[in-house]
């Protein structure tokens, strides 16, 4: 089974967070590095990790996917057990 327009859609969508994951905790570790903010650092890590745990939500039973995992075109959720990015339609 192909995915949808929907499922890609999505699928780019999920990869752009990971960028953006990846990116708020390099600024994170740089604020503590160059400038010695602690507070700065700690603040950045948090909303990383809370802005990656709301952004992943099963497009299916609408409840938040395990970002840990590496999300691919195959993904289930660990909750329906459905395919994350297939029967969007």
């Amino acid at each position: 089974m192909k995915i949808s327009e929907k499922g890609q859609a999505l699928l780019a969508k999920y990869k752009k967070i990971q960028k953006l994951y990846i990116l708020l905790l390099a600024l994170a570790a740089m604020s503590l590095v160059f400038l010695h903010n602690f507070v700065l650092m700690v603040a950045l890590a948090v909303f990383a990790f809370v802005f990656e745990a709301k952004a992943y939500i099963c497009p299916h039973c609408k409840k938040t996917v395990d970002c840990k995992r590496r999300i691919k075109e195959d993904s289930c959720c660990l909750h329906c057990q459905k395919y994350i990015f297939k029967n969007l339609d």
